[in-house]
């Protein structure tokens, strides 16, 4: 799958071209920060158990892996444009199926459908950044884009705090913004890049071609999800109370926004497998350090501010790396296996640092945390050393 776009961009077209994907990214971004916390609130004011309350906020991750294998091909056909138009209206039907139909089981279906249609939006927006971005400025390009998602992301919430739960209100807010979103693509229809299927590469030679990438895309996940859905335990373990403990997540968001752009900025300067790397090793520190600095709120919120700057860091890292080595290449191929990538790792480092956490909340997450991302970060350096041994002299 090559990405490419059809004739050199100017200055000005280049700029306008990404202005509008990151538009639509933001847009994105608050659908999935209206979605899930929906889904949550609703099955919990229902009274639904645990378990399924955990299912449907499992649903949204196993649509986008069961859907990520074809999705270089649906974008390839229908052409980026259209395949992010067609995700968005699925996605806004959806909110409004999610009004009419009040029930769990139909509620896990629906979003199992919502979020198959904003898989494809999500690859064809980072493929379409990585492709129209120059190398120079790609680490600040795509900071800029995880800013955009994120702090839409952020906001989504805000609205179900001004509509409620109650009545059609949230429904119709996630329907119009998922339509909204996907406006600026249209707009800029004319500086799409082009997407050309060669039938040669899929998923499996995509992780095979660029093994480290997928580590990293493993690390975004494990690190971000365990971190964000976690650290409120950590806290409460400790001795904070449950404001407190939620506000350490803002917190945690907040670094992770507001840091974005110095490291992509440093990603531009230096190399970005070296970032990665000590990246890692900050990350490892700063988790050695939580145990203190959790006795103390200044310490506390400064360490949360950090951690989220070098998790949600991870996965921009490794998105402007697939732009450096695939940027002529198998593009989609290689950002739809390393969302899958982030997806496990999102899966899989809640559930590992659960149990990690039974017997000691504190001490088993520090522990798992930190093992996990010394093994990655080892895998890493392993990767990169063979891959330049296999380079000519």
């Amino acid at each position: 799958m090559t990405a490419a776009v059809e004739r050199e961009l100017n200055s000005r077209e280049r700029i306008l071209s990404l202005a509008a994907i990151i538009s639509t990214s933001f847009g994105v971004g608050i659908s999935f920060g209206v979605g899930f916390p929906l889904t949550a609130l609703t099955f919990e004011l229902w009274g639904q158990p645990s378990w399924m309350i955990g299912l449907a906020g499992a649903a949204p991750g196993l649509a986008i892996l069961l859907i990520l294998p074809i999705a270089p091909r649906i974008i390839t056909r229908m052409g980026p444009v259209n395949a992010i138009v067609s995700g968005c209206v699925i996605g806004a039907l959806g909110f409004l199926a999610l009004g009419l139909f009040q029930s769990p089981w139909a509620w896990i279906a629906i979003r199992l459908v919502m979020s198959a249609g904003f898989a494809v939006p999500w690859l064809a927006g980072e493929t379409w950044i990585n492709s129209v971005s120059r190398e120079e400025t790609r680490g600040r390009v795509i900071a800029v884009y995880a800013i955009g998602f994120f702090s839409g992301y952020a906001i989504g919430p805000v609205f179900l705090q001004v509509l409620g739960l109650v009545g059609p209100g949230p429904f119709i807010a996630g329907a119009v913004l998922t339509i909204i979103s996907g406006l600026p693509i249209v707009f800029g229809r004319k500086l799409a890049p082009v997407f050309i299927h060669d039938g040669a590469h899929n998923i499996i030679t995509a992780i095979r071609s660029s093994p480290g990438v997928m580590v990293s895309g493993f690390i975004g996940g494990f690190s971000e999800i365990t971190i964000l859905s976690l650290i409120p335990n950590v806290a409460l373990a400790a001795g904070w109370t449950l404001d407190a403990a939620l506000a350490l997540v803002t917190i945690t968001t907040v670094g992770g926004v507001a840091l974005q752009f110095p490291l992509g900025w440093l990603s531009d300067k230096m190399s970005r497998f070296v970032l990665t790397i000590s990246s890692i090793v900050i990350f490892i520190l700063l988790a050695l350090a939580l145990p203190s600095a959790l006795q103390n709120t200044f310490a506390a919120v400064v360490t949360a501010f950090l951690i989220g700057g070098v998790i949600l860091g991870f996965y921009a890292l490794g998105l402007a790396t697939i732009g450096d080595r695939d940027g002529e290449g198998d593009l989609a191929a290689v950002n739809a296996a390393y969302i899958i990538m982030y997806q496990c790792g999102s899966l899989v480092g809640p559930i590992f640092a659960g149990i990690a956490m039974t017997d000691n909340p504190i001490r088993g997450f520090v522990t798992i945390v930190i093992a996990v991302m010394a093994v990655a970060g080892a895998l890493l350096i392993a990767l990169e050393f063979k891959d330049r041994g296999r380079q000519p002299s």
